[in-house]
């Protein structure tokens, strides 16, 4: 979903595939955990706190209205839980990849991309 020049986010995960769906995570706020989102970040989707089982996204820019309290005073925000070190050229070619301009729903609809784009592989890689 682009939100404006050079930034956006890219949503991936189980599109709420009942059989990939994880079991709902604990909300952990960027207030608690100091993280952001920042270009890079990969954070947790849902819909209320303590609901995210498998969707996620990635950051394309600089979105502080992501973290907790930036949006309105008390907003948990989303929990950032790590971050892209490789491969943000292709992030960024997915997110100005061509649009359905009939998929999706509410403000998703006309940001679904088309054809979609399958991640094939991601790996934990902890940094210093």
């Amino acid at each position: 979903m682009e939100l404006g020049a050079g930034t956006g986010v890219v949503q991936g995960g189980t599109a709420n595939a009942p059989d990939r769906i994880l079991p709902p995570i604990a909300h952990e706020p960027t207030s608690q955990t100091g993280l952001r989102h920042v270009d890079g970040a990969l954070s947790m989707a849902r819909f209320d706190p303590g609901t995210a089982d498998g969707d996620f996204f990635i950051i394309v820019g600089n979105l502080p209205g992501f973290d907790a309290g930036r949006a309105a005073p008390g907003d948990p925000g989303f929990a950032v839980f790590g971050r892209v070190i490789e491969g943000m050229d292709v992030v960024r070619a997915i997110l100005a990849a061509p649009k359905s301009p009939t998929e999706g729903e509410g403000f998703m609809r006309g940001q679904m991309l088309d054809p979609r784009i399958r991640i094939v592989s991601a790996r934990r890689v902890i940094v210093p």
